[in-house]
């Protein structure tokens, strides 16, 4: 015993960083554990029930790997001091974001699995085909590595909407998708996309609202119609991810519009102003994320939208246009949509999504459930 003791004493830093890391993990157990992480913008990984085949399948080991990253003690520091250490060691990304020119960040997007991709451009397809007399048109936005090229290091591994559009293109065909891609190239001069943001600004959804309007055969409003509004210091989600030390905050933007939305009954105004005191405040948008809501507008004829949040600083400008634009989110909507075009026999059902979101998007199939 004596003599183990004289060569532990050897190594001086074995025992430091073992009682380090045995602190660590004590500290860790006892740790306050969250559900929602609001500076992140999402839902945290919960401790995953054990079972046998999910062991053997390698299923349960990497959920609690997840959990363990999403809980572990002072996470947030620790992302903050990875990307410190990181920027000056010169690398071009942190935590799943990519670092490009004056400012930008995008998604990091490396050896991508297009199934769900598929899935979902099949769903989209049997929706089509399972509502024949309805026009129905998707309109996939492209997100700012497809656009803002300039913005994009050499041999950054990002989103290419190219591949998504053109597939969608072959598989409903051209005259049901509004391809916004050469309108937003043509403003990438313009403060389009935010820099810390996976969203575009509002300004970038005008063109792309003006660009559906033409498709349907209507004459979009014109851009100086609008008051825009602007907001300072909005960090948005690549920096939640990236905390990335010396950023740029953007300058968040949104129209005046003084429409009410009805969401499951209780009507407010479209934009939740309260949020813009948040961490969060694209949330002001429609005021967040909902299963149904409904806005009633200004103009003729009635709209579905059935959108990811792309389409929250999109929808404002309909408001000018239709009498009735109702909206789903497929992640929470749980009943048949079918069913609801039948009742309330809508003008147009547009289909407004991000090309990020639809490679990853689990609930885009539940178009045609419920029927």
């Amino acid at each position: 015993m004596k003599n183990l003791f004289k060569n532990i004493k050897k190594y001086p830093l074995i025992i430091f960083f073992g009682i380090v890391l045995y602190v660590v993990s004590i500290a860790d157990w006892f740790s306050p554990q969250y559900e929602f992480s609001d500076l992140e913008n999402r839902y945290l990984s919960t401790f995953p029930k054990f079972s046998v085949k999910a062991l053997f399948n390698n299923e349960y080991t990497p959920l609690v790997e997840d959990f363990t990253e999403d809980h572990f003690i002072k996470r947030n520091s620790w992302i903050s001091l990875k990307s410190i250490s990181e920027t000056i060691l010169g690398k071009g990304e942190n935590n799943g974001i990519v670092y490009g020119e004056d400012g930008y960040q995008f998604t990091k997007v490396l050896n991508a699995d297009y199934t769900q991709r598929m899935k979902n451009i099949a769903a989209i397809v049997q929706f089509m085909e399972n509502n024949p007399d309805v026009n129905i048109n998707i309109l996939l936005a492209p997100t700012a590595p497809s656009v803002m090229t300039d913005k994009v290091k050499p041999g950054s591994p990002v989103n290419n909407a190219e591949g998504v559009i053109t597939q969608l293109n072959e598989a409903v065909g051209k005259e049901n998708v509004v391809d916004v891609r050469d309108t937003l190239k043509a403003h990438c001069d313009e403060y389009i996309y935010y820099r810390t943001d996976h969203h575009w600004t509002t300004l970038g959804a005008y063109y792309a609202y003006a660009d559906y309007m033409t498709a349907i055969g209507r004459v979009p409003q014109p851009l100086d119609s609008f008051e825009f509004e602007y907001v300072e210091d909005f960090l948005g989600t690549h920096y939640s991810k990236s905390k990335n030390f010396n950023v740029e905050a953007d300058t968040m933007s949104y129209i005046r519009n003084d429409s009410q939305i009805d969401i499951l009954g209780e009507v407010n105004s479209i934009y939740d102003y309260e949020k813009l005191e948040t961490r969060d405040k694209y949330a002001m948008f429609l005021r967040g994320n909902n299963s149904f809501s409904s806005i009633k507008g200004s103009g003729e004829g009635k709209i579905l939208v059935i959108k990811d949040s792309y389409a929250n600083c999109f929808i404002p400008f309909l408001t000018g246009d239709f009498e009735q634009i109702d909206i789903i989110d497929l992640r929470f909507y749980k009943q048949s949509v079918k069913q609801l075009i039948g009742q309330e026999g809508y003008d147009e059902v547009l289909i407004l999504y991000n090309s990020e979101t639809i490679d990853t998007d689990i609930y885009v199939p539940v178009l045609n459930l419920f029927n």
